[in-house]
């Protein structure tokens, strides 16, 4: 006896789905690469964001140590800090303000109550490398202060 399937009744059809799960995952695997890249990215430049810092606020202790007793070395001693805490030499510069790893260093001085606060603020600006195409670097300044005098 020979069985007959009625194909034309769309009850009793079944779909052929292999390759639908293939296609879904190629569809949603870059959504998930890219996700994943921008946390990479958030967490990374948050630890730089700490790190760095660390580095300004060693590089404004030394600052505002320079400024009680050789007030025009302060700058150069407080950039060299900072390049020791990060554990390089020369990437840190405070020559041109356009480049990347820029130090600038401010000094204020302000009275309250006839007492008279010296304080010395110390700036890194730095552009963090992304790891997600198409987004390229994203800055990151930070700032640490110390009293002097």
């Amino acid at each position: 006896m020979q069985t007959r399937l009625d194909r034309g009744s769309g009850s009793s059809r079944r779909h052929d789905e292999t390759g639908t799960a293939l296609v879904e995952l190629a569809l949603v695997i870059p959504l998930v690469v890219l996700l994943l890249g921008a946390a990479f990215n958030g967490w990374n430049g948050m630890q730089e964001t700490i790190r760095l810092t660390s580095a300004a606020r060693a590089g404004a202790i030394l600052a505002a140590s320079d400024l009680t007793s050789n007030p025009g070395q302060a700058l150069a001693d407080a950039t060299t800090a900072i390049n020791a805490e990060e554990g390089v030499t020369n990437v840190y510069q405070s020559g041109d303000s356009g480049a990347n790893n820029y130090v600038s260093m401010a000094t204020q001085t302000d009275t309250i109550s006839a007492l008279t606060i010296k304080v010395v603020t110390v700036t890194i600006s730095h552009a963090s490398v992304s790891f997600v195409p198409f987004v390229g670097s994203f800055p990151v300044t930070t700032h640490a202060t110390a009293r002097y005098g």
